[in-house]
């Protein structure tokens, strides 16, 4: 049950080459749509205050090699590193300017090497207009380069804007939605809602959609439970929705990779002091599937895989 209440508020070794045949797709089923893309650095927090801040976190996640639905296995690595600064303009409103590098690399055996080490890079802009004691409006735009090593950088453009608002009903709980818009590469621009919770359900236990760790700033929910002042311990759940441009030497030249995740974790943070903590977290992920598409827009190859352990480690710092 806890499960469903959190998915409630979401929103090796391959040969080096190989020539493809006419190739048809090896899974057919459909493709999730994702909820709440990224948006937290286009100004969807609704709680923090506007003061002049700098954050910054970086971690590692590494998911262990799992058999795919079609011949063959994977495994999955990912660093991270983002941060922000969010400037106080006036009492009531802020400027956010955030920014995000992330590192996967994927190992595949027993199959092609569809893909091997993807480069993202994110860049955010947005504000956060306080109305009164319980409206606040959001929005911004984001531009980032996902691509393959190997790849052209200008083939990897993606960029979208996202709006919304929040409602405060009373300190402790805070509710609220928006939309946004993104582009996609050899796709139809992506249409998303945006979920936005903030709900202390007790002095100790709370349940929000702001992540903080593991696939952080991407789509989910956390419940929270503080067992002292300076540890915590969170159950997580996120959707994970990636699509990047393939190299121009790989098993489809130049084509399209996507990759859905839903990873479950438990999360344990420690906060030696207000301004810095340290997070370790381990889970699975329950649902994962990868697509392949070519630079004709022609989806060649799709999987899903078995669910795959993962484990990881983060660290905060805040000014």
């Amino acid at each position: 049950m806890l499960v469903l209440a959190l998915v409630a508020t979401m929103t090796g070794s391959s040969p080096a080459t190989l020539t493809l045949p006419a190739i048809t797709m090896q899974d057919d089923a459909p493709e999730t749509p994702p909820v709440d893309v990224a948006p937290a650095g286009v100004g969807q927090d609704p709680t923090g205050g506007f003061d002049t801040s700098l954050s910054f976190a970086a971690g590692f996640t590494w998911q262990f090699e799992t058999d795919m639905n079609e011949p063959g296995k994977l495994s999955h690595g990912r660093f991270h590193t983002d941060g922000n600064v969010r400037l106080g303009v006036v009492e009531n409103l802020d400027v956010v300017l955030g920014w995000r590098y992330q590192y996967d690399h994927w190992n595949f055996s027993d199959t092609a090497q569809w893909w091997t080490d993807i480069n993202t890079v994110q860049i955010d802009a947005g504000i956060r207009w306080r109305l009164d004691d319980h409206w606040m409006i959001f929005g911004g735009g984001q531009a980032l380069w996902s691509v393959e090593e190997g790849g052209a950088w200008g083939d990897g453009i993606i960029g979208g804007g996202a709006a919304g608002f929040s409602y405060a009903f009373s300190r402790d709980l805070i509710i609220g939605g928006g939309v946004g818009v993104r582009s996609q590469l050899e796709d139809d621009a992506l249409i998303y809602p945006i979920v936005v919770l903030d709900w202390q359900i007790t002095d100790r236990l709370s349940l929000d959609t702001r992540l903080t760790t593991g696939w952080a700033n991407q789509s989910g929910a956390e419940l929270v439970y503080e067992l002292t002042e300076d540890l915590d311990i969170a159950l997580s759940v996120v959707f994970d929705y990636e699509r990047f441009r393939l190299d121009d030497s790989g098993p489809v030249a130049g084509g399209v990779g996507t990759t859905e995740t839903l990873p479950l974790a438990l999360t344990l943070t420690w906060e030696p002091i207000p301004e810095a903590s340290i997070s370790v977290y381990a889970g699975a992920t329950v649902y994962g599937r990868i697509k392949v598409t070519n630079s004709a827009s022609q989806d060649v190859y799709a999987s899903t895989y078995d669910p795959a352990a993962i484990i990881g480690v983060q660290g905060a710092i805040r000014f």
